[in-house]
């Protein structure tokens, strides 16, 4: 029975590794289940500070390694095509702030996609086109959707 809860343990771990190329939560839902079904095949061999560990440790492992992946991918070759190559030509909605588009600003939180910037002494939600962008990056507004910026870092 052990090796069944290191099974989905692992598949849990996998799971919430593919979330980043994958968004969407589907993935992570999955990989929550698997960390749930490990933690109750855990509980019939181990008891319940078994279940209780495997619980809570796979989740912090997860969130761990999800973290690290994020870190390592933007200094990787591969994190590249993540971000956006320039080339999207530029579009306005009659909605939002269509004015802002083409100003620059600054990433308030790490983008990986959605996330906050400030722009003209402004805090605004925007989503990245580009995939990952770090905090304190300098963007620029490419479009205005709704309530949201779609911005790009330059």
């Amino acid at each position: 029975m052990p090796s069944l809860v290191l099974t989905f343990l692992i598949l849990a771990l996998v799971l919430f590794f593919l979330e980043i190329f994958a968004p969407g939560g589907i993935l992570g839902v999955f990989g929550a289940i698997s960390l749930v079904v490990a933690s109750i095949l855990a509980y019939e061999t181990m008891g319940i500070l078994g279940s209780a560990g495997v619980l809570i440790g796979g989740a912090v492992l997860g969130f761990g390694l999800f973290f690290l992946e994020i870190k390592l991918l933007v200094k990787s070759p591969f994190g590249k095509q993540f971000q956006h190559s320039g080339r999207q030509k530029a579009q306005t909605s009659s909605v939002g702030r269509p004015g802002l588009v083409g100003m620059k600003g600054t990433a308030l939180t790490t983008m990986a996609p959605s996330g906050k910037v400030s722009i003209a002494k402004e805090v605004f939600e925007a989503a990245s086109i580009g995939g990952l962008i770090n905090k304190n990056a300098i963007i620029e507004v490419v479009r205005s959707e709704h309530l949201k910026l779609i911005v790009k870092e330059i």
